[in-house]
């Protein structure tokens, strides 16, 4: 036996059996049953049926939806989507959603191999299973969005400029291959994806003092590639499109959220308080981390996180200062706080591995203890919640009767966790079972939690009972309600009123029609419109409900 267990332990430090794994379990949970849920609303829905009308109408150049253009945002990821859903006929959830998993799997897969570059193998390993196991990652990796394809551009950014900055030959040619990525993430999501990487790039050759390398890097023929990169699609988008579609796509789209935004407005602490919960689990090293570093500082070693560090710091404050904010915002981000937390880990293995400094065990031991308490409170909770039935924890409820022996099995290994942690110093023992943790309770999602909340989340049942009531001869009108949000499961947009006013003379035209509204906006009526209609439908999804109610006829 003992055999047996040398030559696996042997297999595994074997650089290319680490790889494999590590792409094995990404590939486990970023590609398994994303088709299991319907597409949710706002976005996901939205994006799949700015895709599908590609496909359908074969206009790839100005995104429409709705058979209206849409200006607001770049048409790069509806082409993958469209590209990718070519085999299948049409788009799917499943297709929609494969380019966010694509590139989450590429931009592990990119930070591993910056951790090899930046330190060693075994940090760049630990560093792409702590950003698989990130609970926002994890969450935007299997979701129809935007900025998953844009992290995969920045993270290649990033990659390319480090190849060119630490390699003697052909600097130039990694120098301008990033720019040639950072154009294709402006067609993803406009000229953020310059910005961040240029703002972490100055940065670093400010702090190190390599002024000279601002030659060297090229930013006017970089900024030249990458205006031609959007060009090719950006001027006859704009002929084409017209002026409004223009004015939309350069100037509101880009300048006003910096400025002013129209949504999302959110104070400049924001992302001080939404971070740390989205980078769960890792946050809780995050305290000894930062001691770890500063220990060394004083020391007068370096831990070389400079790089990832002001990949990290630099785009932080930028975004902190624009007046739009959503946690989706620092996913280009991520990568560099897994490199430093990567780094934390084996730095604090690699002394206690080679008994330099006993006292390295407490940083990690201390928030581990935290992580696995929280993990076996978590476990009783979800025990409570779902017998209790918490209005307030339908997330849980969702997994009816399969979350007792998951929450049991999350108790013990929180248990087992708080012993190895007391006892053990073989921190990489800890860091299997917290990745285990994450990855267990992540695939319980993906096969259980977010099938079973289809009813609350997709408009897919309330719009199929809409239809099976109201018959294609019957009118059908939508107050002042964004129809994008059904057009990927209800093509034909119908009639949009945007005024109580509008709507009294609607219902009056008509001997028989049907209006869909928020219920809020049904309870705020005029006691006129009420009195006209009849509530005949509702349904819940996202944190709204909404009504189907129809004009009652004259001879009632």
């Amino acid at each position: 036996m003992s055999t047996l267990i040398n030559f696996f332990f042997r297999i595994a430090q074997v650089e290319w059996a680490k790889v494999f794994v590590l792409i094995l379990l990404c590939s486990s949970t970023l590609f398994v049953n994303l088709g299991g849920w319907d597409l949710w609303t706002p976005d996901e829905p939205r994006y799949a049926e700015v895709a599908k009308e590609m496909v359908r109408t074969g206009n790839y150049l100005v995104p429409h939806l709705g058979a209206e253009v849409y200006p607001k945002k770049p048409p790069l990821l509806f082409w993958i989507i469209a590209v990718l859903s070519k085999p299948l006929g049409e788009v799917t959830a499943t297709s929609a959603r494969l380019p966010s998993a694509l590139a989450a799997l590429g931009i592990i897969l990119l930070t591993y191999l910056l951790g090899q570059m930046l330190y060693n193998s075994s940090t760049g390993i630990m560093a792409g299973y702590i950003l698989l196991t990130a609970n926002e990652f994890f969450r935007f990796a299997h979701r129809v969005n935007i900025d998953m394809t844009l992290t995969l551009w920045t993270t290649l950014a990033f990659f390319l400029f480090y190849c060119g900055y630490s390699k003697k030959n052909h600097q130039q040619r990694y120098y301008l291959s990033s720019y040639l990525f950072m154009g294709l993430g402006v067609l993803t999501k406009g000229p953020i994806a310059f910005l961040v990487p240029m703002i972490s790039i100055s940065l670093f050759l400010i702090v190190r003092g390599e002024y000279k390398k601002f030659r060297e890097i090229a930013i006017v023929r970089g900024s030249f590639i990458v205006l031609v990169v959007v060009s090719l699609w950006l001027i006859p988008a704009c002929v084409l499109g017209g002026g409004d579609y223009t004015l939309n796509i350069l100037i509101r789209q880009n300048f006003g959220i910096i400025v002013h935004s129209f949504s999302h407005r959110a104070p400049f602490y924001f992302y001080l308080i939404h971070f740390p919960k989205d980078f769960l689990p890792w946050t809780f090293f995050i305290p000894s981390a930062v001691l770890y570093f500063w220990e060394i500082k004083k020391r007068g070693e370096t831990a070389d996180i400079q790089f990832p560090l002001l990949w990290f710091v630099g785009p932080f404050i930028f975004l902190s200062l624009i007046s739009s904010k959503r946690n989706i915002y620092l996913l280009p981000l991520y990568p560099a706080a897994a490199l430093i937390i990567a780094r934390f880990w084996y730095g604090c293995a690699d002394t206690m591995r080679q008994k330099v400094c006993k006292m390295q065990l407490k940083k990690l031991q201390m928030p581990c203890i935290l992580f696995f308490i929280g993990i076996v409170i978590f476990g009783l909770y979800a025990i409570l919640a779902v017998a209790c039935k918490f209005k307030f924890e339908k997330f849980m409820q969702a997994g009816g009767a399969s979350v007792y022996p998951v929450a049991i099995l999350l108790c013990g290994a929180g248990l087992i966790g708080l012993t190895l942690s007391r006892r053990s110093k073989n921190t990489m023992v800890l860091f299997a079972l917290i990745t285990a943790i994450m990855l267990g309770m992540f695939y319980f999602c993906i096969f259980k939690i977010f099938p079973s909340r289809d009813a609350s989340k997709s408009p897919r049942p309330f719009i199929q009972r809409i239809e099976s009531i109201v018959k294609p001869e019957d009118a059908l009108c939508y107050f002042l309600i964004d129809q994008s949000l059904f057009y990927y499961f209800k093509r034909d947009p119908s009639p949009e009123i945007k005024s109580y006013s509008q709507l009294q003379e609607t219902l009056n035209a008509h001997d028989t029609i049907y209006c869909v509204l928020l219920k809020k906006e049904y309870e705020m009526a005029p006691q006129e419109i009420k009195s006209m209609v009849t509530k005949v439908e509702q349904g819940k999804f996202g944190k709204a409900t909404y009504y189907l109610i129809k004009k009652i006829p004259y001879d009632k």
